[in-house]
Order: structure tokens, then C-alpha cells, then sequence
């Protein structure tokens, strides 16, 4: 390892490592807004989960629409660019991720939702980075589900109702991230966190329970914790909702553009300046579902019943 590397890597001391749809999202804007913490500019490099995450074997769809060759990417000069989510392999690149922080920096670190998910993970991050922090944010398991599910639906991966879709994962042959949505496993948050905390001490590793995000406190709270002289957060950026819910006007044709590629192609090709005016239209807020009652005794069943196996 070069000595460029080694010192880039020390400086990482922190970590995000979910839940899925609980809020990373806002973590990662407000914490990067301070001006003593760095966070990797690929929000979501997944390096430390990759032996459990195989790009190759990702669905067509999922392939066709995440940009898994990062070459263009690490080739262009620093400040690399925002990016929300990559899968990272090799050590030098992960490195470089971390190269624009300097000794101002208290914290450094990412955010990768797949490594409370990973089994690999705990012990990965544990050899590399053993004294780093760690901070889980959870959310109500049920909405956490109804939330990733509406989000893969605006995205067109699934159909039908939340359960019919619950259901279709859980029949998947073949279970994994970026192969299946795996709906119930993100939200079996009791034995993920028992894996980290095999490997990390009770004082590295937060656990931010559901809700906590919408408490100033946990703010203060959070920035304490970390070593972070405290400020207030709340008019940075990503203080609102992240991640906002959706469904395309065209579901079918949504689904078509997705499983063949062609939104992915057809994003490419419009321009910055019209795009989020055509989304605007394309996506719309005022259709989306809310979660029923029903729905939510069939999901808190499916859940029970799978975390009892």
C-alpha cells in the first residue's frame, strides 16, 4: 500500500451504515454541511461490503440503471464530484474518496446503507478502521418497508401493491442487494445490529432510534458524540425529507424504461436545465398511495413471521 493511501485512510474515523430509507440521507447533508467533518463526495461506495455485493450478478434492471463502471468517474480531478451511490472495489479509489480532507477535519467518513445489511461488513470495517465510530439510524420497520417500497415503484422495479410486492421478493430465487429489493431483511434491524455490535464497543457504535432524527437534540446530541464543536444544523442542506415519493404517470411504460435501460439512456441525453422540469411532471406527488391498515397487519405478519425463521 502506498504511503499516499495509508494516510488517506487513516483519516477515515466514521461511519453511516443505515438502515436503508431511515434517514442517511439528511445524516449525510447535515453532518457535511459542518465545517469539521468530510464526508466522501460518493455518498455511497459500498467498499467495505463487496464481498457481498457482486455488480455482475445484478439484476438487468438494477444494471441498466446504476453506474457501476467508475472509471470516468475516479479520472476526473479533484474535488470529485457529488455522487450518490457507487460500488466501489479497489483500495487506491476508495482512498481517493477521502483525499480532499485535512487536519480541519475532525471526522471523516461515508455512508453506505448495505453495510448493516452485510454480513462481511462488521469485520471488514473492524480490521481497517477499528477505532471508527459508527451511527445506525432505524425507523419504524413497517414504514421503513412501505417507504423502499414506494421508492422502487417511482423507479419502476416493482408493481402491484405494497404486499403483492413484499411477497414477489421474498420468492425471489435468488436474494440480494442489487438483485432483489429485500423488502423484510433490511427491516430485521434486531440481528443486523447484533452483528456490529460482535465487533464494535458500545461506545462506537450510536444507535439513532426511530424518529430521533426529528429531535434537535439528537443533532446536538450526535455532534457531541463525535468531537464536533456543536452548531446548528437545521437550515442545511437536506434539513427537510429526503428522498420524496413519487409514481410515474406511465407505470407500465415506467417499468419498460427501467427493465430495458432506456430511462437511463434517455437521462443522459436531456439537458441539466429541462430535467427536473420534465421530472416534475413525469413524477407525480399528489398520486402516491398511503399505507392502509390492512396493509400494515399483512406486512407486521410477513415481518414476524420471517424474523421467527
Amino acid at each position: 500500500m502506498s504511503q499516499h493511501i495509508q494516510n488517506a485512510l487513516k483519516r477515515v474515523n466514521f461511519f453511516v451504515i443505515g438502515a436503508a430509507k431511515c434517514g442517511t440521507t439528511t445524516l449525510y447533508a447535515r453532518l457535511n454541511a459542518h465545517p469539521e467533518v468530510f464526508l466522501s463526495p460518493l455518498k455511497e461506495p459500498n467498499y467495505h461490503s463487496r464481498v457481498d455485493l457482486d455488480p455482475a450478478r445484478f439484476s438487468k434492471a438494477f444494471k441498466a440503471n446504476t453506474k457501476l463502471d467508475l472509471t470516468d468517474y475516479f479520472a476526473a480531478p479533484d474535488p470529485l464530484p457529488e455522487m450518490q451511490v457507487g460500488f466501489v472495489r479497489e483500495e487506491k479509489d476508495y482512498a481517493r474518496l477521502f483525499s480532499g480532507a485535512n487536519d480541519t477535519h475532525r471526522v471523516v467518513g461515508e455512508c453506505s446503507t448495505s453495510y448493516l445489511w452485510s454480513p462481511s461488513a462488521p469485520a471488514a470495517l473492524r480490521a481497517a478502521h477499528p477505532a471508527a465510530k459508527i451511527v445506525v439510524s432505524l425507523r419504524d420497520p413497517i414504514a421503513r418497508i412501505y417507504s423502499h417500497y414506494l421508492m422502487a415503484r417511482k423507479y419502476g422495479f416493482v408493481k402491484g401493491s405494497v404486499v403483492e410486492a413484499v411477497k414477489a421478493d421474498l420468492a425471489h430465487p435468488n436474494p440480494s442487494w442489487g438483485r432483489s429489493e429485500l423488502f423484510v431483511e433490511l427491516s430485521l434491524y434486531e440481528a443486523q445490529i447484533a452483528r456490529w455490535r460482535a465487533h464494535f464497543p458500545d461506545d462506537q457504535l450510536l444507535v439513532l432510534e426511530p424518529g430521533a432524527l426529528r429531535k434537535d437534540e439528537t443533532w446536538h446530541d450526535l455532534q457531541t458524540w463525535l468531537g464536533l464543536t456543536p452548531r446548528d444544523l437545521s437550515d442545511s442542506a437536506g434539513s427537510g425529507d429526503a428522498n420524496t415519493a413519487g409514481l410515474s404517470r406511465f407505470e407500465g411504460l415506467n417499468r419498460f424504461l427501467t427493465a430495458s435501460g432506456l430511462k437511463h439512456v434517455l437521462a443522459r441525453l436531456v439537458p441539466s436545465g429541462l430535467k427536473q422540469h420534465i421530472l416534475g411532471w413525469y413524477y407525480r406527488s399528489d398520486a402516491v398511495p398511503t399505507l392502509t391498515d390492512q396493509e400494515r397487519q399483512e406486512l407486521a405478519a410477513i415481518l414476524e413471521e420471517v424474523s421467527e425463521q
